[in-house]
């Protein structure tokens, strides 16, 4: 071989290597990092003077892969059901007063812990890969016998379990449920309606996603286990918080990567509610972004409501029951 073929070899190997070192250090020093706590979506308004009494038992099933799923159930109408799913961080104790509320309205609610939350899966914060929170809402439905075809089935979510309901509602599942409803709804870290870090209320590893998701890319789910998301929670891990989420988690509770398309598919009767005084998102934004991308997905804005208020203030959970009164 001639000498410069040999220089040149050589110095392609060491840039190669020195490529693969650092996208490895990427991978293993990007962290999230810590923040301070943030009030208004760390601690639920008003759960002092919660009656304990009402708060139903966590029940259980198993998903396709023998893990538990743990829901509470508030029992209304035998063919009238909702699947309640909460927010980032939080579990199915979380919603307890909008699901009294949707239950007042009627409902038989499925108040429900994603995996990774509340007890549901194998390890807090994490799932086994990015499609797993999809099967088990399908898994779910079947195990609970709400497959039924007399019953109506309404999925509603928050925060972050918005952005999993219009996930779904554009998703090859979307057939699993009669209409859709996201409270406040985390759309996508580049989406107008998201203010920066969520308002202070999360932190992301940024290189770590980006080298992560270069990785899936090529088909390749090496260390998605990994933490790339925290939360502005003091809280540390247990049956009703979960403070820190995996890249797979956080993949498969957001839209695809194409997030306007996804919108734009949404063809199941959908509706959207934000407080007017949102801290996390701007709430003006949602209705043009909607109108933009798919004028069927009604957005309302209810005056006078921050974040948290829509799941625990009673009049915001009354406004919500009411609202999805109306997709019925």
């Amino acid at each position: 071989m001639h000498p410069w073929i040999r220089r040149t070899l050589f110095g392609l190997a060491s840039l190669v290597l020195a490529a693969a070192t650092t996208f490895a250090g990427i991978i293993a020093f990007s962290a999230p990092a810590e923040l301070p706590r943030l009030a208004a979506g760390d601690t639920l308004p008003g759960t002092e003077s919660w009656n304990r009494v009402e708060i139903p038992e966590v029940r259980r099933v198993a998903a396709r892969d023998g893990a538990p799923l743990t829901y509470r159930l508030y029992p209304g109408r035998a063919d009238r059901a909702v699947i309640l799913v909460h927010g980032s961080s939080g579990s199915s104790i979380s919603m307890h007063k909008l699901a009294q509320a949707l239950q007042q309205a009627g409902a038989s609610v499925y108040s429900i812990s994603l995996r990774g939350h509340g007890g549901s899966g194998t390890v807090n914060g994490d799932v086994s890969y990015h499609q797993q929170l999809d099967d088990d809402l399908v898994d779910f439905v079947q195990a609970t016998g709400l497959a039924n075809p007399k019953i109506r089935r309404s999925l509603i979510g928050f925060s972050s379990g918005g952005g999993f309901v219009l996930r779904s509602a554009s998703g090859p599942n979307r057939a699993n449920f009669h209409d859709y409803f996201a409270i406040s709804p985390y759309i996508a870290q580049a989406a107008p309606t998201t203010r920066p870090a969520s308002g202070g209320w999360v932190s992301v590893a940024v290189p770590r996603v980006v080298a992560l998701s270069i990785l899936d890319g090529f088909g390749l789910p090496w260390f998605q286990g990994l933490p790339v998301l925290r939360f502005a929670t003091t809280a540390k891990p247990s049956e009703n918080r979960t403070p820190v989420y995996s890249f797979r988690l956080a993949a498969g509770l957001q839209l695809a990567r194409d997030w306007r398309a996804a919108l734009g598919r949404i063809d199941r009767p959908t509706a959207i509610v934000v407080g007017s005084k949102d801290e996390l998102f701007y709430a003006e934004r949602y209705a043009p972004l909607f109108a933009e991308l798919n004028p069927k997905v009604s957005v309302v804005v209810e005056p006078g409501f921050g974040h948290l208020d829509m799941v625990a203030d009673s009049k915001a959970c009354a406004a919500v029951a009411q609202l999805w009164q109306r997709l019925q």
